[in-house]
């Protein structure tokens, strides 16, 4: 896959191994449970130096994804009910479930299921392909499915049209039964993570779908399953739109990434 808008070393220069872990120090003293409420609380003090529309600002608490990925998200979204595309919409990687309550609320007007993929005990362990950096970040960045719910009722989103699938995905993948899907957000960071996701559900998203990649440019393992997956599907383009990256699947015949 060559990348039109980069050279080999701009590449390097732009792309991380993996982010830079803030409060690294405190992060061993304080109970793993408690980061959902404490990083929830630190966003809510930040909400109040920025000004956002809805539903981003009653979101933003809850999400860790940037506010470019977010837009490019809810315009997927749009397309998607706009365009009549078959299918639900997938998340793998939740968290506090903002992304997610994001897709739920632009497709409010429809009976899409919206499927949730989580463990919610942070990150598995990392593996060679993820880069020496990314050790740091196994075990952390956990995630509550309370406060999942909580954005869920703060939002309307009915009940039941969320699947919580709860456990790592190796184990609940294959008990999933999901027919076809309309747009898949995969926020996984970690190389064997992301190429599961890939591996899996891939094959469901309807023509005229789409798969969001939310750590292409964060998190090297994850970067390297996505462009192992597109040299396997040469019809796949990947797309750069200011800093999210997501995969039109009804482009077809076309091998090189391109930038909006």
């Amino acid at each position: 896959m060559n990348r039109e808008s980069l050279s080999t070393t701009d590449q390097a220069e732009a792309f991380e191994e993996a982010p830079i872990q803030r409060w690294r120090w405190l992060r061993p003293l304080l109970p793993k449970a408690l980061q959902p409420y404490l990083r929830g609380w630190r966003k809510q003090l930040e909400l109040r130096q920025l000004s956002l529309e809805e539903p981003f600002r009653s979101i933003y608490p809850f999400t860790q994804v940037s506010q470019g990925r977010l837009e490019n998200l809810a315009q997927l979204t749009e397309r998607i009910e706009s365009e009549g595309v078959v299918g639900d919409i997938v998340e793998c990687g939740v968290l506090d479930g903002g992304s997610a309550a994001l897709m739920a609320y632009a497709t409010r007007d429809t009976n899409r299921k919206i499927h949730l993929f989580d463990a919610w005990k942070g990150l598995p362990p990392s593996g060679v392909e993820d880069g020496e950096s990314a050790k740091k970040w196994s075990g952390q960045v956990v995630g509550s499915p309370d406060r999942v719910r909580a954005i869920m009722r703060k939002m309307r989103i009915p009940p039941e049209r969320v699947v919580f699938h709860q456990g790592w995905f190796s184990d609940t993948f294959p008990k999933a039964e999901i027919e076809r899907i309309a747009l898949l957000h995969i926020d996984a960071d970690f190389y064997e993570s992301v190429k599961l996701c890939l591996e899996t559900w891939s094959p469901k998203v309807s023509k005229d779908g789409y798969i969001q990649l939310d750590d292409y440019s964060a998190f090297k393992g994850c970067r390297r399953a996505v462009d192992e997956f597109l040299a396997q599907n040469p019809g796949m383009t990947l797309i750069a739109h200011k800093d999210a990256y997501y995969i039109p699947v009804a482009q077809i015949g076309k091998e090189s990434a391109t930038r909006e």
